[in-house]
Order: C-alpha cells, then sequence, then structure tokens
C-alpha cells in the first residue's frame, strides 16, 4: 500500500466516523448523559459508604 493510498484512506474513514457522530449526534448524547448520570450515582454511592466507614460505627474506646 502506497502513502497516497494510505491517506485515501485514513480520509475516507474520518469522512465516515464525522458522518456518523452528526446522525448519531443526539443519540451518543442521550448515551452519554445516562452513562454520566449512572457513574454520579456510584459516587454518590460509594462516597456514602466511605463516610460511613470513617467516621460512623464503632466508638473507639481505649480499653
Amino acid at each position: 500500500m502506497t502513502t497516497k493510498t494510505k491517506w485515501i484512506l485514513y480520509t475516507a474513514l474520518a469522512l465516515i466516523a464525522l458522518l456518523l457522530v452528526v446522525i448519531f449526534s443526539k443519540n451518543v448524547w442521550n448515551w452519554f448523559e445516562n452513562v454520566l448520570v449512572d457513574v454520579l450515582i456510584y459516587l454518590i454511592v460509594f462516597g456514602a459508604g466511605w463516610l460511613l466507614g470513617r467516621f460512623g460505627g464503632r466508638s473507639k474506646t481505649k480499653a
């Protein structure tokens, strides 16, 4: 494969990718919002569990 052929192939792939992004941008954005909400929920649950483990639980008494 020559350099010219590689440039043509990569340009065509980039144009196809750009076209797919434009066509499916609304779907991609909805997916990103759903993933972002899921990640935020996981972070809140993890943070709450960490705070309960760090500051809650048994009191430290001297024996």
